[in-house]
């Protein structure tokens, strides 16, 4: 038991990077954010001095190391990465405008994967230069005048998410503190604007299994989502509610005691009654499910062409 709770602790500090950059700019610490840089730029922390890991993290957006105490030129990287004001693209958003511009749907990750699997995908080759410049190029290539037409707009309470299962679900084989993971199956579009797109992963770590039995209980995999990343990155809170649990046909979703909490529930036996043997619950990956947005959230969007609204 110590061992799951550990690793279930594990689970949710991984899932609380997720939304780090956008929920702990103002209150961070200059080598907070610069752990928060570094995840979002190659997936996970760098090892290393704090002087020689932010000349690292320069030369990759800018080309090269700049003036300045080391808080002021992590100030300038973190701005750059995030967007120094209301309204403005971060790196990902403007990833993502590309992606979903060019493919129809977005494959999320670090920046500096996202970005070299792009330009291969787009020109045959990895651009040289800084990610600024070598984002520019892109934009200007798929973009009209290189700058997409961004606005806020609001996801509603409430909004049906369709996602499908990428990892399997079983009340035999998962344990606690396994992390489940879903995608994005159909574009969040409102107000005229692309808030999460076809292609974002959505992640749940599993808090407990239960076996089926013949007096009455299913088999039942208990979950809580980690934050969702919208189009800016911001955390979107998904759950499930009434509106969910009657939009679904492939599986049983139960509410939990907390917003992001829910269950997958197996089916009845086939006999009926307390004395059937209920079966286990096994679900494969590409399975279809809906999943309902929990709290109005304010995010900046894409401008959606008429024929995808």
């Amino acid at each position: 038991m110590r061992t799951s709770k550990t690793r279930f602790a594990v689970i949710f500090a991984l899932c609380g990077a997720l939304c780090f950059a956008s929920c702990a700019g103002s209150v961070a610490s200059p080598v907070q954010r610069l752990i928060g840089m570094e995840e979002l730029l190659y997936g996970e922390p760098q090892e290393g001095p704090v002087v020689g890991r932010l000349e690292s993290v320069e030369r990759a957006i800018f080309g090269d190391v700049g003036p300045g105490t080391l808080p002021e030129r992590l100030d300038r990287c973190w701005n750059f990465v995030q967007g120094d004001r209301a309204g403005s693209m971060n790196l990902k958003f403007k990833l993502k405008a590309v992606q979903w511009t060019m493919f129809g749907r977005i494959t999320d990750g670090p920046i500096l994967p996202m970005l070299s699997n792009l330009e291969n995908g787009l020109i045959g080759d990895v651009l040289e230069g800084s990610i600024g410049t070598r984002l520019d190029s892109l934009l200007q290539l798929t973009v009209p005048s290189g700058r997409p037409d961004v606005d806020y707009a609001l996801l509603p309470k409430g909004t049906l998410v369709k996602a499908k299962l990428m990892t399997a679900v079983s009340s035999v084989k998962s344990r606690p503190g396994d992390l489940v993971k879903f995608e994005v199956v159909d574009d969040v579009i409102f107000e005229g604007r692309l808030l999460l797109p076809s292609g974002s992963s959505i992640e749940a770590a599993i808090i407990e299994t239960v076996r089926p039995t013949k007096i009455g209980v299913k088999a039942r995999v208990d979950m809580e989502f980690c934050p969702v990343q919208a189009m800016d990155s911001s955390p979107v809170t998904l759950g499930v509610d009434e509106i969910a649990i009657g939009a679904n046909a492939n599986v049983t979703l139960v509410a939990g005691d907390a917003l992001r909490k829910f269950s997958m529930v197996g089916k009845e036996g086939a006999l009926g009654g307390v004395l059937s043997q209920n079966p286990e619950l096994e679900l494969v990956q590409g399975v279809e499910c809906f999943f309902s947005v929990m709290q109005t959230a304010k995010v900046l969007g894409l401008a959606a062409p008429a024929t995808k609204q």
